[in-house]
């Protein structure tokens, strides 16, 4: 049966209404219908009157569009060209489906008549009065116009005009039911629902309200593993393929039909928001038209939530049943919808399919699913592997974190949802919300929470709006990090308070913490694993269901721990872990006889633990600084560190005893003086107790020049003022820089070889790491943040900060009262002495590159070359202070920086964890531009003597 051409004219002012044309055009088209009135006079806002009324009269319905004009009023006419076409529709009796913008919404001038003005508003005032004598006018707003005439057209379509019917009915009977669909399935998925916040936050806000376009990578490898940890672990391997492509999410299948892909994969952490952009798709294409996210016209979307799926059989029907079965909606659309092509099936949570043969299975089907049918699938990185990798045809997508911009956006969004849903004076929600996201995104520039870890959890969406709450909620953030957690935690376990109290959760909670942190690097573990390390804590607290219900719940109810994929279950966070990982320490070493401080001092100077020791030094009530600091002191490795200083920092309470015990210590070794360790604790007391620390001031004044072995030769070190960063101090010398014309690996860039002959200077022992970058982030809360100090691979305390560009990296060095090294001094300090291609021939002993890496690695784990210097070949390439030159034939012979080349084009050096070995030579060189940073690149200090 064929669809009857069912015309639908368009009446409006047309200079104001271009936008919402297009709109209604698009509208009617989705509902099959042929839009007439438009196209022939797009060009001018004085058509021909005749024309205009024989459309007018012959169209099947008339659509209406009142704006704040009343429009053209034809000559001989007193009436406008628009009220001329209702007139000839209504005569003609065709049904007019009249739309009037809401009131409430603000206009300018320019959108008035621009002649005759007042007098035109009381003829349309005049003529609102008359249409609405007729039938009552749907409100709009620019973005309800498309759904209200949709909407409108399904209800003109519902009424047969006899019994029996005819095509014309019958097509738009299809239509209606499809147009309910829509409106319902778009009225469901409309609101955002965040897990745990539902006790606490009474304001509906919609997906609208708080979207903010993410991005994705694109995994375009022709090989590789589908086998990632997360989304940090999924970047890496991207990354070292040169293959991670970064698009909008909105436009994912766009992307895949431009490379022949019929789906999408989209790959994510739990939070990321891939259930929300499922649903924003869902919307668009409801809303705004299929074609505008690259699916034929007449596309219907349906929400298949895989949590709610049963059995094992599974089919192309179990997926729609599914979905169907989520939305209030009669039988009779349900059929429609099932019949209705083409279909896109928007499948959310594929992990959520726990056991890992039917998770395959249920892959195999969606690969076969009909041409028609067009799906994009959701999963969490864990649940994501060889055994349910979609085949070739499906695009794979990974959701990237908020970026810092985005992450800004979202907290606006955020207030002005809340702050319009709950001011007792609407006219000022925008101002005070505006008022409250500022003052949260200028707390959130502050010393406490510009830590790596903090800044990873404001990347997540669900997170993020957990900040938001607690500011919210407080009026302001707490002042440590470590109460920030404890109160995201508390609203992440409200949620579930009916089921379990709150405080019983964290009873059960602590101690799983501790347990999954008892294992280096173990964020997630199996149910059956987990499920033993809880019996007696659920005995406890007098929980009467099994151990797998309680992780059931608290998956389903809250934030805090969920579920990775299938059955291993990990916290949202792993500053959620480490806080709680704190607290029962700190309950052990309260309430049993255990020593978990001395287990946890053993474990001093690993960083899968230096998060914990810091979280529990800022727990008080009560606090067990003194004991911890009691076993720490004996340990070596703790004396002679160079981090305590920021572990002091963070305590909540600072006993000051142990630490003048400790430097009379030192005081009595003159030669153990100058050791940085000593020097931080020195800085501590002295502005802790100035009075205590004054009988070290003339030891420790001139102890930053005592001699201390610095590698094979016997030098000295001194600490800069600010960041305490060790610059090991270098003699005077002459060495030939640049490589022979033989050396393996050599580029002409490289020479010709020239004698240098420096002054004394000062130089890094290592690179610059994220914990001394981070203080100087804490002192300028002005500064941003590195390109990748949000991400876990590089953002640990004690690796070199990457993501810095050179003009970031000459910034540091002047707040730390140095700069950035010439490209000779770099050299002559790297060779340190030597002549060959490194300074030792074993490359593997002395430097981390693409074959021995894996990654970025902590400073100081490779040999040291004779200076006592760390990593100069390997782990990071390092910024120079010079301009990029292709040679050295007039380069400086006394050591100083070559500026008058390249401005815009600095030198790097020493090779990197991700590049071969050649480039890892003393030589070896590079350029980049200076505003340029990548994540392999550091750098480290100098100054002159």
């Amino acid at each position: 049966m064929s669809q009857p051409d069912i015309t639908v004219f368009v009446s409006s002012t047309y200079l104001d209404n271009k936008d919402r044309r297009k709109l209604v055009e698009d509208a009617i088209h989705r509902a099959g219908m042929r839009a007439v009135g438009m196209e022939r006079f797009a060009a001018t806002d004085k058509p021909v009157v005749d024309e205009c009324e024989r459309q007018a009269r012959e169209c099947t319905i008339y659509v209406g569009i009142i704006a704040k004009r009343y429009g053209w009023i034809p000559p001989g006419s007193e009436i406008s060209i628009t009220e001329l076409e209702y007139n000839a529709a209504k005569e003609a009796g065709c049904p007019c489906l009249m739309f009037q913008i809401d009131e409430n919404i603000p206009y300018k001038d320019a959108d008035l008549d621009a002649d005759d003005t007042w007098e035109k508003q009381g003829k349309l005032a005049e003529f609102k009065k008359r249409f609405a004598s007729d039938q009552m006018p749907s409100i709009f707003t620019n973005e309800t116009l498309g759904t209200a005439v949709l909407h409108a057209l399904y209800q003109y379509g519902g009424k047969p005009d006899d019994a029996n019917g005819d095509s014309g009915n019958h097509a738009l009977n299809t239509v209606s039911g499809i147009l309910a669909y829509q409106q319902r399935a778009a009225e469901h998925y409309r609101y955002f629902i965040f897990a745990g916040f539902k006790t606490r936050l009474r304001v509906p806000i919609t997906l609208d309200d708080l979207y903010v376009p993410l991005q994705a990578h694109i995994d375009l490898r022709s090989t590789g593993e589908a086998v990632f940890a997360d989304a940090t672990d999924a970047e890496s391997h991207l990354q070292q393929h040169g293959e991670a492509l970064e698009i909008a999410l909105a436009s994912a299948f766009i992307e895949a039909h431009r490379r022949g892909r019929k789906g999408v994969v989209l790959l994510g952490d739990p939070g990321s928001g891939k259930t929300t952009q499922l649903k924003r798709l869902l919307l668009s294409c409801c809303d705004d038209g299929p074609e505008k996210i690259g699916l034929p016209a007449n596309t219907v979307p349906l929400f298949v939530p895989l949590r709610q799926l049963q059995g094992t059989q599974y089919s192309l029907d179990t997926l729609i049943d599914t979905g169907l079965a989520e939305l209030p909606i009669i039988e009779e659309e349900k059929l429609i919808v099932k019949q209705h092509k083409p279909l896109l099936l928007l499948i959310d949570g594929l992990d959520e399919v726990r056991d890992i043969k039917n998770r395959s299975a249920l892959a195999k089907v969606i690969e076969c699913l009909p041409p028609n049918c067009h799906a994009i699938i959701s999963c969490r990185f864990a649940g994501y592997n060889r055994a349910v990798r979609f085949d070739a045809q499906f695009l794979e997508l990974h959701v990237r974190p908020l970026t810092k911009p985005q992450s800004d956006t979202f907290i606006r969004n955020w207030y002005r949802a809340v702050e319009r849903g709950l001011a007792t004076i609407p006219d000022q929600a925008d101002s005070i919300a505006n008022d409250r996201a500022e003052a949260l995104i200028n707390a959130l520039q502050s010393p406490d929470f510009r830590s790596a870890r903090i800044v990873t959890m404001l990347r997540n969406p669900l997170l993020l709006a957990n900040v938001c709450l607690v500011h919210r909620d407080r009026g302001a953030l707490p002042k440590r990090r470590a109460l920030l957690y404890e109160e995201c935690i508390d609203v992440l376990l409200e949620h579930w308070r009916d089921t379990i109290p709150a405080d019983d959760g964290r009873r059960v909670l602590q101690p799983l913490s501790l347990w999954m942190h008892s294992e280096d690097g173990r964020i997630t573990a199996n149910e059956t694993v987990i499920t033993p390390q809880i019996e007696s804590a659920l005995l406890s607290i007098n929980w009467a269901g099994s151990s797998q219900e309680f992780l059931h719940t608290i998956r389903d109810d809250s934030g805090l721990l969920t579920g990775w994929s299938g059955e291993r279950y990990g916290f949202m966070h792993l500053g959620f872990q480490e806080y709680l990982a704190a607290c029962e320490i700190r309950r052990l070493a309260i309430e049993s006889g255990q020593d978990v401080l001395e287990q946890l001092a053993g474990n001093y100077g690993k960083g899968w633990w230096q998060e914990v020791t810091l979280l529990l030094l800022a727990l008080r009530n009560p606090s067990v600084f003194t004991p911890l600091m009691q076993r720490l002191l004996r340990r070596p490795e703790f004396v002679n560190s160079d981090d305590q200083l920021t572990l002091l920092e963070e305590a909540i309470e600072t006993p000051t005893n142990a630490f003048i015990e400790r430097l009379s210590d030192y005081a009595a070794k003159p030669r153990a003086a100058g050791k940085p360790a000593a020097q931080l604790s020195y800085q501590f007391l002295r502005q802790l107790a100035p009075a205590e620390a004054e009988p070290f001031e003339t030891l420790f004044d001139t102890a930053k020049s005592t001699s201390i072995s610095g590698g094979d030769v016997s030098l000295h070190s001194i600490l800069t003022d600010k960041g305490a960063i060790e610059l090991v101090c270098l003699p005077s010398g002459s060495f030939v820089m640049g490589s022979p014309e033989d050396e393996t690996g050599r580029r002409e860039s490289e020479g010709p070889q020239r004698s240098i002959k420096l002054p004394s200077f000062a130089i890094g022992r290592y690179p610059v790491t994220n914990q001394q970058y981070g203080e100087y982030l804490r002192e300028n809360p002005n500064v941003e943040e590195p390109e990748y100090w949000s991400n876990r691979r590089f953002n640990q305390a004690q690796q070199p900060v990457v993501g810095v560009n050179w003009s970031a990296a000459s910034e540091f060095a002047h707040w730390a009262g140095c700069r950035l090294p010439t490209e000779a001094e770099w050299e002559y300090a790297c060779r340190a002495g030597t002549t060959g291609a490194r300074y030792r021939d074993d490359i593997d002993v002395i430097a981390w590159y693409k074959r021995n890496s894996g990654g970025l690695m902590p400073v100081g784990q490779k040999q040291a070359n004779v200076f006592g210097l760390h990593d100069m070949l390997g782990n990071v390439l390092e910024w120079s202070e010079d301009h990029w030159a292709t040679s050295y034939s007039d380069l400086p012979t006394d050591g100083t920086a070559r500026c008058d080349r390249n401005p815009n084009d600095r030198v790097l050096r020493g090779g990197s964890w991700g590049t071969s070995a050649e480039w890892a030579r003393s030589a070896a060189r590079l350029c980049l531009g200076y505003d340029d940073c990548d994540d392999n690149i550091g750098f480290r200090l100098a100054r002159t003597l």
